[in-house]
């Protein structure tokens, strides 16, 4: 194997790799190959980050995990323990989340089963044993799995209850469980409940609680547990001051946090200026990234950080001596650069000295180191842009090992759940619309009630009166070669509101009409939605008066329900108008052979026109429809005259003006 300075023999120890990074290896553990010093930074790549919908979706379909990378401790899971530079199927099903860790990977099943393959020096697999394993072997003891992150020799598992399982290798006390003894098969996390996502680092691990605070353990030499300390903990203690926090992220010494308003918190290492706040200085708590706003994931690598946002861009900073910030450069950067000619991205991974960008069609890119072919584009080029990996589509979820890396492969996922809009009004167009990552293919169905409505295929759909009363559903499938997505939407609909359209109101007049509904004995009238005219009314009856103080058009929906009919509504609207008026103002005076211009003011809707009703403009002058009276006066004198607006509102406006020329 290479990459190590020097060949180092069995016992405790370190080593420095040639690309830069500090390795260590416990009692007994020959430094047999090289690691890049990273765990897997995003915290929950298939579980939360990619938006999966609730109840309505169901997906048919098989999910697999493909890999290319380092094969030699047999953590490419198909049966062989050799280097892959393309991706090669792993021999696991039926997978719900992959995570790759240092020399193993460890994987959840749809059965809340976990799974690992790989080194198993420490325990890594959790079956109980030392033994490597090239095909997935069961983690001992662990049901109700719903995230796994797999870690330098160790792993947890977040369990449905809130609770979090480690095992594996524990010298920092990354396990969580009060000690620092290597546990060959899962024990539980001390004093951690309501937890929804989990992050590994390079020897810290992280989780983050339903009330959006955070809790960290494991080595602090750097500041990396964020406690405003250095001090190891053996067991979980919270970051104080971080709060509204959605997602997590674990570097090798560094940490991450995204808050809910799209702003990113670091702390740890910056050596590399991998905390993004301008400097190097280390950080004990959490400090603001610069310059960052609309993330939605993040992940944290050896000694850079990604940030995805939400136009689908990524945005990376810190360490880049091999091109893992995909800016065309090998400069490191205190603060975020956008990655070169990245679009329409679903989720980012990062390991030590590479990068990767899951894109919204499925396929994976890729850039930085590219030692044993990682990147998987059939090379081990070091590549300073994205390039693609070969091969691979319709992937579902990326997970960025030390030397291997890994893609999930199945059925569309949904992103964003089926939802209908529209009046939901007999005859108007309803719009259905769900966003899938990985599908080849979208296609939907309406439904009334339990039957499918034939040719109803598109993405819209007009009522007709025979579905007022029922239950419309619109189902988009999802698909692709694994298998097929959908997810569904239902609303009522309603009849129409046939109730004529009402005259125009004027203000400070009273005004009164009645909402009828053709069929609807006794119908009670509500107000559903919208505005009525400020100083009117609605009765229950279906009469709307009163005395409107404001001008305006106002749109509203009305609904009407009784007897047997089912229940319509209507959007219906009230135009009120105000009749002209001037308002008082003192004309300035004119002086002659100098250009003059007033505006005499009027209130009206519509707006009024003024014109002269008597009397003399000065000479020179011009008196616009709008009111404005302009031009250069010829003669000096005091000129009077009457003006009238009108707008067919009530009766015109009058009022006598009088300018002054010297």
């Amino acid at each position: 194997m290479t990459g190590l300075t020097a060949e180092t023999p069995p016992g405790s120890g370190s080593a420095k790799t040639l690309d830069g990074w500090l390795r260590r290896w416990g009692p007994g553990r020959r430094a047999r190959v090289v690691m890049i010093g990273v765990v897997l930074a995003v915290s929950a790549p298939a579980v939360t980050t990619l938006g999966l919908a609730g109840s309505a979706a169901a997906s048919t379909g098989d999910s697999s995990v493909y890999a290319w990378g380092q094969g030699v401790s047999g953590q490419l899971g198909n049966e062989a323990t050799v280097n892959r530079s393309s991706p090669v199927l792993s021999a696991l099903s039926q997978v719900a989340q992959v995570s790759g860790g240092d020399v193993h990977t460890v994987a959840v099943r749809a059965d809340g089963t976990a799974w690992a393959w790989g080194d198993n020096a420490y325990g890594d697999l959790g079956d109980g044993t030392t033994q490597d394993s090239s095909v997935p072997v069961q983690v001992a003891g662990l049901t109700g799995i719903v995230q796994v992150a797999a870690g330098e020799y160790y792993n947890l598992a977040l369990r449905s209850d809130g609770t979090v399982w480690a095992w594996g290798w524990n010298p920092e006390g990354q396990l969580g469980d009060g000690t620092t003894v290597t546990r060959h098969t899962p024990v539980k996390v001390a004093g951690l409940s309501g937890v929804t996502k989990i992050a590994v680092g390079g020897y810290h691990s992280m989780a983050l609680r339903s009330n959006g605070t955070v809790m960290a353990w494991g080595n602090n030499g750097y500041g990396e547990i964020g406690d405003g300390t250095t001090t190891r903990r053996t067991t979980p203690v919270v970051i104080h001051g971080l709060t509204k926090v959605t997602q997590i992220a674990a570097g090798w010494s560094h940490s991450l946090a995204l808050r809910s308003d799209g702003s990113v918190m670091a702390w740890g290492d910056n050596h590399y200026g991998e905390v993004g706040d301008g400097t190097t200085t280390q950080r004990a708590a959490p400090v603001k990234v610069a310059g960052l706003s609309g993330v939605t994931q993040i992940a944290a690598g050896g000694g850079h950080s990604l940030a995805l946002r939400s136009d689908g861009t990524v945005r990376a900073w810190g360490a880049n001596e091999h091109g893992q910030l995909g800016d065309g450069t090998t400069t490191h950067r205190h603060t975020p650069v956008n990655v070169s000619g990245l679009t329409n991205v679903a989720q980012v991974s990062a390991s030590a000295n590479d990068s990767f960008a899951l894109r919204s069609n499925g396929t994976v890119m890729a850039w930085g180191n590219n030692a044993c072919g990682k990147l998987g584009d059939g090379t081990t080029t070091q590549r300073l842009r994205p390039v693609a990996v070969h091969a691979l589509s319709s992937a579902t979820q990326i997970s960025a090992g030390f030397w291997h890396t890994l893609a999930k492969v199945g059925p569309p996922k949904v992103t964003a759940k089926a939802a209908i809009t529209g009046s939901r009004i007999a005859g108007d167009k309803l719009t259905c619309k769900a966003t899938f990552l990985a599908a080849s293919s979208v296609k939907y169905s309406w439904s009334r009630d339990t039957t499918t409505i034939s040719g109803a295929t598109a993405a819209t759909y007009t009522p007709v009166a025979g579905d007022a009363g029922h239950k419309v559903t619109c189902t988009v499938f999802g698909n692709n070669t694994y298998g097929t997505t959908s997810t569904s939407a239902a609303i009522s609909v309603y009849a129409r509101f046939t109730t004529g359209t009402p005259p125009v109101a004027q203000t400070g007049k009273y005004f009164i009409y009645r909402f009828t509904a053709t069929g609807y004995s006794a119908a009670k009238v509500t107000l559903v939605s919208g505005t009525l005219p400020p100083g009117m009314q609605l009765a229950t009856g279906g009469t709307l008066s009163g005395t409107p103080t404001r001008a305006g058009a106002y749109t509203f929906i009305l609904q009407a329900a009784g007897g047997t009919a089912p229940t319509a509504r209507g959007a219906k609207s009230v135009v009120v108008r105000a009749p002209a008026k001037f308002t008082s103002a003192t004309t300035p005076v004119a002086h002659a052979g100098k250009y003059y211009i007033f505006r005499f003011p009027t209130t009206g809707s519509p707006a009024p026109k003024v014109t002269r009703a008597s009397g003399s403009l000065p000479p020179g002058l011009k008196l616009a429809t709008g009111g404005t009276l302009s031009g250069t006066p010829t003669r000096k004198g005091t000129y009077k005259f009457t003006l009238k607006a009108t707008n067919g509102v009530g009766t015109p406006a009058t009022a006598t003006k009088t300018v002054t020329v010297r």
